[in-house]
């Protein structure tokens, strides 16, 4: 297995194909009741703490995932791409939302009310197997990204964000993608002070392994960086 399929295995959700293969009715109900909302840069989807209202997917744009510290901090946990869905997991267990949802950048979204999910997922053994399967694959995501914080330096945790960014941000078989993120979002995804971060980024281009340009990152030595990042 490649090196993207092993990073997109262990550190993606992979939940596009969610309603994919339900029955014409299911989907009657899912889609009559959908609308499309916009959001800015920096823009709430949903906050941490508040009550669900229904299930969204992203149809151009990047939304982060993050919780708040007792400390006051953020920490990004998952960054979700286009056609990936988000805020299910509040609405199947009728608690508040445990994260926030913010726009990285500007965003379209599909959203879904709370009701009709509810009532499809009810009547759809289909979908009730396909939350299952991602809900359980999500749980091996956040035990990987646990592990990523315990086990490895700064150093390889920038390396091996950085690679998770460029497939986050490829354009089909797209060369030198733009990573688009400012060094707090970053440093929030490596768990690390931003100072730190600027001076790993500092050295990744010393040692031609990146280019920058302003917020935007390239990878120049793609397997330069995953021998950093100490990815197996």
């Amino acid at each position: 297995m490649n090196v993207d399929k092993l990073l997109i295995k262990d550190y993606g959700f992979n939940n596009q194909d969610l309603f994919s293969g339900l029955p014409d009715s299911i989907c009657e109900i899912l889609k009559s009741n959908r609308s499309t909302l916009i959001y800015k840069t920096g823009d709430h989807i949903f906050k941490e703490g508040e009550k669900p209202q229904g299930v969204y997917r992203i149809i151009k744009g990047k939304v982060k995932k993050m919780s708040q510290t007792n400390f006051g901090s953020q920490h990004i946990f998952y960054l979700c791409k286009e056609l990936e869905y988000l805020g299910y997991h509040a609405v199947l267990s009728k608690e508040l939302y445990a994260d926030s949802a913010i726009a990285l950048v500007d965003c379209e979204l599909e959203f879904i009310p709370e009701a009709a999910f509810l009532k499809a997922v009810d009547l759809s053994h289909l979908l009730s197997q396909h939350l299952l399967q991602n809900l359980s694959h999500e749980f091996r995501v956040y035990i990987n990204a646990t592990k990523l914080l315990a086990k490895h330096t700064v150093r390889e945790r920038t390396a091996l964000n950085l690679l998770i960014l460029e497939i986050k941000f490829r354009k089909g078989s797209q060369k030198n993608t733009e990573i688009i993120i400012n060094r707090d979002d970053l440093a929030s995804m490596v768990g690390t002070a931003k100072e730190s971060v600027v001076r790993m980024l500092k050295d990744f281009k010393e040692e031609s392994l990146i280019t920058t340009k302003r917020s935007s990152i390239f990878i120049e030595d793609y397997d330069g960086l995953i021998k950093v990042a100490n990815f197996q």
